[in-house]
């Protein structure tokens, strides 16, 4: 257990770390080097060319020659539009993500798809929520999450590919294990409309996940509800967590496009 709450909140504070170097490049910069950007964010040299490096091999920053020196990579457009957009939604999910948390004791989160994992753009628990008490920033493994599932299923063909290569490129050995294994799950969403998983990432974790569709199909996130499985049977989740997390998903998108019009209309 703190081997888990350990390994989330290093997580989150690399992702603090490394959102924290993006920011030291600004507009008019030349590239800059790992001196530059540590006196700029305050991060041990050794830290930032770590991040750097990772970074770089994300495609966030992008390396000029032999010199070591970065500029902000082309992929930095693509994040920051994507959570440019999930601001708003983030302050109108959170009382519906909330109270299914409250009703059922468990946690509900929201994500967007990074390569092969999602990142926690909102969270929400329970007061008594049996749960590794995740937070936002917090990756989780599309392909053993309920969260990835339900977001690879929503996904358009081109851009489930992309996500699928880098999956791919995570399992390593077992790539095709787990491709196949995605693939089945995803099937299964056609079915019910949600995605399940039962202790395929975390094996006390037992959860159900449903895509959100905004800006008429342009952005698609996720949602989770789950909690440990401690007295927990299979059919809960069926029967009544998956199509509540289905309504909710379906109420944020009818408050997003709600907002949306009262914004053209003022």
């Amino acid at each position: 257990m703190a081997e888990l709450k350990g390994k989330s909140a290093s997580e989150v504070v690399s992702l603090t770390r490394g959102l924290g170097i993006l920011r030291a490049f600004r507009a008019i910069d030349a590239p800059l080097g790992n001196k530059e950007i540590a006196e700029r964010t305050n991060l041990p040299k050794a830290t930032v060319a770590r991040l750097s490096y990772t970074l770089s091999k994300m495609g966030y920053l992008r390396q000029m020659g032999s010199s070591g020196r970065y500029h902000l990579g082309d992929k930095v457009t693509a994040l920051g539009h994507a959570l440019l957009r999930t601001m708003p939604v983030r302050r109108v999910a959170e009382p519906l993500m909330q109270a299914m948390a409250d009703k059922y004791e468990m946690s509900v989160a929201l994500g967007i798809g990074d390569g092969a994992d999602m990142v926690y753009l909102h969270y929400c628990s329970g007061p008594e929520t049996v749960t590794m008490r995740l937070r936002v920033g917090t990756l989780v493994p599309i392909a053993q999450s309920a969260i990835g599932r339900a977001y690879m299923w929503a996904l358009p063909e081109e851009a489930s590919e992309r996500h699928m290569q880098a999956i791919r490129a995570a399992a390593g050995d077992t790539a095709d294990t787990v491709e196949a294994d995605l693939r089945q799950q995803i099937e299964q969403v056609d079915q019910r409309g949600f995605s399940v998983s039962f202790g395929d990432w975390r094996r006390e974790i037992f959860a159900v996940g449903a895509p959100v569709w905004l800006d008429r199909g342009e952005t698609i996130l996720a949602l989770n509800c789950g909690a440990r499985r401690r007295g927990l049977e299979k059919a809960h989740f069926f029967e009544t967590l998956g199509p509540e997390l289905m309504a909710l998903s379906s109420e944020l998108g009818n408050r997003m496009d709600q907002l949306q019009a009262s914004f053209w209309d003022a």
